[in-house]
């Protein structure tokens, strides 16, 4: 699958592109197989300072590693976050939770913002779903989907203004997430579409 960036137009503004963090994400995006990364609604700011627990209680096996993988998803989109902030692609937060292309799509994304003098602020919403679970699988995988709304989430220069006002959206995205064993459960690869793929 390719990840296509959408270029600015001549209808935007000179003071350049106005990237959102599925947008951004888009230009990181490894994906492995059909994978694609999907994110949906949570209504919550991402938070600089990344509190997400994979912990799970105990229960059937497909559900504690459904929650394991929900919540490691959920917390990679929540450090990249906080990298954001400073476009800092060394953020230890980032392979707490991701490993393998996902991280080193993140981590790549995040130098070249770091390099134009950008950084990503704002919030996007999440609505993850595991969609398929294979336990059975060496190493155990979770596909999480999900639909991304990047709308609120900008990319701005070092003075604090935006780069430009292209709107963004919601955008499909999906997420393989891997039991590492004693690395434990981590998105290990992840694409996101263009706006209204969902």
């Amino acid at each position: 699958m390719t990840i296509r960036n959408r270029q600015p137009t001549s209808t935007v503004r000179a003071r350049g592109r106005r990237l959102r963090l599925a947008g951004s994400a888009a230009a990181l995006c490894l994906v492995a197989g059909a994978g694609a990364c999907d994110a949906g609604n949570t209504g919550q700011e991402p938070s600089p300072t990344t509190s997400v627990s994979v912990s799970t209680p105990s229960q059937d096996p497909r559900g504690s590693a459904e929650n394991a993988a929900l919540g490691v998803y959920r917390g990679m989109w929540a450090a990249y976050a906080k990298a954001g902030l400073t476009a800092n692609p060394d953020e230890p937060d980032l392979s707490r939770f991701a490993s393998d292309g996902a991280l080193k799509t993140l981590r790549n994304g995040l130098a070249t913002y770091r390099s134009k003098k950008q950084v990503l602020k704002g919030k996007y919403v999440l609505d993850p779903q595991a969609t398929d679970v294979a336990l059975n699988a060496s190493p155990a995988t979770v596909t999480v989907t999900d639909c991304i709304d990047d709308s609120a989430f900008l990319v701005y220069n070092l003075a604090g203004k935006p780069i430009n006002d292209v709107p963004g959206g919601r955008r499909s995205a999906r997420a393989t997430v891997t039991d590492l064993e004693a690395g434990g459960w981590k998105v290990t690869s992840f694409g996101v579409q263009d706006v209204g793929s969902c």
